[in-house]
């Protein structure tokens, strides 16, 4: 058998072209993906901010991150390497759901869905005593409960009011100038409490007097002493009186004046001269409280109530209202009536010189004994 050599290597040689073209080194298949520290992020009701690492391969792979939803109670921010979630507080009463998606601009891989969800809020509990409040014209404060399970607020221009919040007390103070000008003043304060559907919005009225509208300075001045019937002590017994005693004679006609403000006033140089006696002013009634029994001349004269039958007479520690009319030209004593007596006023009193109680008077200078119905009629300046 013969055959050629140089025929054969030929062969050999295009035989082994395809064998070196099929054994070529393939292009490398990558694998594109995200590797994301968390599928989540929830919030509490309060809200905040939190960073999901978000690791592209290649590291130079794009990301991009959209709402699947287009939501109002958080917000993203997409970086480089995170993912940062912001949430607002949520004031309402249900729970919030949402989503943020990842997807790849060049579709080199699947969209990943990162959830966000907020616990509910608490429903609102918002309780207060704060109610519409008059000063008269020298002020004061006063003090309402506040009571929330969420932060409120206050809203009110007038710089005559002050207003502190005690939160650990739960109690809010409202505090009010003088009045010092010819006019009365007005101020809306609106607490709101509560965010959205659950906002509640509660508004008093505070309002302040002048000095002239103020009942307090309405007692003061002169006040005639008028009564039903009157008796008379020149020697330390009671006299019956047919007439109406001189106003100026008898000191008929005393002074109301101001005492400690809003609670006490004076009256003085009644029935005789230089007496004195502290009364109590009720600032919620506008009445005056007398205190009979109490000293008003020296140590030894005595303010008693005094009570007249047909053959005695006789005296008695009381408290007694004089309650002003609505326009401030009387006070009408409130005496009680008693069993036995047939009338029932004051007088002065003091001790004989045996140590007795005896109404007081002398001839030369007696005292007179106004007997109920008695009203104090303010005389004209």
């Amino acid at each position: 058998m013969s055959f050629n050599i140089r025929s054969l290597f030929y062969v050999v040689i295009v035989g082994l072209i395809p064998v070196l073209n099929s054994c070529k080194e393939a292009e490398p298949t990558i694998l594109y993906h995200l590797s994301i520290s968390e599928h989540g992020a929830a919030f509490d009701m309060a809200g905040g901010t939190k960073t999901i690492q978000v690791l592209p391969f290649p590291e130079t792979e794009k990301w991009e991150a959209a709402y699947d939803v287009q939501e109002d109670w958080f917000t993203f921010e997409a970086g480089s390497n995170a993912l940062t979630v912001t949430a607002e507080p949520n004031y309402d009463t249900e729970t919030r759901i949402g989503a943020i998606v990842i997807t790849s601009p060049e579709g080199h891989f699947g969209p990943y869905q990162i959830s966000v969800m907020q616990e509910a809020g608490l429903a609102l509990e918002f309780a207060t005593t704060a109610a519409d409040y008059s000063f008269d014209s020298e002020g004061g404060e006063v003090t309402y409960t506040v009571s929330s399970n969420y932060d409120w607020t206050l809203e009110y221009d007038a710089d005559w009011l002050t207003v502190f919040h005690y939160p650990d007390l739960e109690q809010m103070v409202i505090e009010c100038r003088p009045n010092e000008s010819e006019e009365s003043r007005s101020a809306i304060l609106t607490m709101s409490a509560g965010h959205g559907a659950q906002e509640e919005i509660h508004e008093i009225v505070i309002t302040q007097g002048t000095r002239a509208e103020n009942p307090y300075f309405k007692l003061l001045g002169q006040w005639e002493i008028t009564a039903a019937k009157w008796y008379y002590s020149p020697n330390g017994s009671l006299n019956n009186l047919d007439y109406a005693p001189n106003q100026t004679d008898y000191y008929l006609i005393f002074d109301m004046e101001q005492g400690e403000y809003g609670k006490t006033l004076m009256m003085r140089d009644f029935l005789y001269p230089d007496t004195e006696l502290e009364v109590r002013y009720d600032k919620e009634t506008g009445n005056i409280v007398i205190p009979f029994g109490w000293t008003v001349y020296s140590y030894d004269v005595f303010l008693y109530i005094t009570l007249v039958s047909s053959t005695k007479f006789s005296y008695a520690s009381l408290e007694v209202e004089g309650i002003p009319s609505e326009d401030f030209t009387s006070i009408t004593l409130d005496l009680p009536t008693v069993d036995g007596w047939n009338y029932v006023g004051f007088g002065l009193w003091t001790y004989n010189d045996s140590g007795s109680k005896v109404a007081l008077g002398s001839r030369s200078r007696p005292t007179m004994f106004p007997m109920g119905p008695i009203v104090f009629k303010k005389q004209s300046l």
